[in-house]
């Protein structure tokens, strides 16, 4: 069992998960820790879902206005924009002390999305350079979220608060290898088009095609072709010269993998504004903003890049 000396020893930073069940046990924790950022004058910021974000507007009252509140079913669709919206408030601090707290896994997300959200909670231990010092709370709903879900909050939090205690974990980890793994594989009727850069037009044709033939619309079918052009473009910079595209749909979603002999070692690749000077890198961020999920799985055999966007 670690000691609170241990859990304390970050430098500013505090990263803790809160574990629910009922209304009344999520507000015992929220407002306290809300209502002491107000009393200190710490800017503090909402992100939960909407049902849990009227709780704290009514139980905080005229105090809620002190406060900002964003949509996390919103901002958090894709788990991969959760750092840059973490830092983003961050860094318009100053350095001063800042306090969030945020759902990122709610009812309903897909077992593909819990999975990014699980790599994404372990991230977020590694987002924040020296000068940001934000105490975060997680927030997960113990009466519908399955075991396993919040068997991973101890592996991604040093400490989770539940039944009004407050629990050291042993089996905290601040990083993890979160390209490590497989992605289920694309069934067998999926559609592949190998490419290189002489192929990267063939590759938005025939993306634009399959968004038009499963009903997205004009504005997302171009978000699709975008994310579509960039991660085959960085194929062939960085994945050996060239890759294979393979399009399926699935559910509601059109999926596309981009797979190539490349490696991604960077852990935040993809989750941080790329600096305005800077050359190259935008792939993975691009696709990130315009797709509704994008999993990364990298190692010496290479790289896979599935992005998903939903059909109307």
């Amino acid at each position: 069992m670690k000691s609170e000396r241990d859990l304390d020893a970050g430098p500013g930073f505090r990263h803790e998960a809160l574990i629910y069940e009922g209304p009344e046990q999520f507000l015992a924790v929220a407002v306290p820790f809300l209502s002491a950022a107000l009393a200190a004058g710490e800017p503090a910021l909402v992100a939960v879902r909407q049902a849990n974000a009227e709780l704290l507007r009514a139980e905080l009252g005229p105090d809620a206005q002190g406060l900002g509140f964003v949509s996390i079913e919103e901002v958090g669709r894709n788990p991969a924009r959760i750092v840059s919206f973490w830092r983003d408030f961050l860094a318009g601090q100053a350095g001063r002390p800042a306090r969030g707290i945020s759902e990122p896994v709610w009812p309903g997300r897909a077992a593909a999305e819990i999975e990014e959200c699980q790599r994404h909670e372990h991230l977020l231990n590694l987002a924040f350079p020296p000068g940001m010092r934000p105490s975060l709370l997680c927030s997960y709903d113990g009466s519908a979220l399955p075991d396993e879900v919040l068997d991973g909050v101890f592996r991604s939090h040093r400490a989770v608060l539940r039944d009004g205690s407050r629990e050291l974990s042993d089996s905290y980890r601040r990083e993890c290898d979160c390209y490590s793994g497989k992605l289920p594989r694309h069934p067998d009727d999926a559609e592949t088009l190998p490419y290189n850069r002489a192929r990267l037009a063939a590759v938005r044709k025939r993306v634009k095609e399959a968004a038009e033939q499963t009903g997205i619309g004009p504005l997302r079918a171009a978000d699709l072709v975008a994310a579509a052009s960039e991660l085959a473009a960085n194929s062939v910079v960085h994945g050996g010269g060239k890759g294979t595209m393979s399009i399926w749909r699935e559910g509601n979603y059109l999926l596309i993998d981009f797979e190539d002999r490349g490696t991604i070692e960077e852990p935040l690749a993809g989750r941080l504004h790329p600096a305005t000077d800077q050359r190259g890198g935008r792939g993975l961020w691009l696709a990130n903003q315009l797709c509704d999920l994008v999993q990364i799985r990298s190692g010496a055999l290479g790289t896979t890049v599935r992005v998903q966007a939903a059909v109307a």
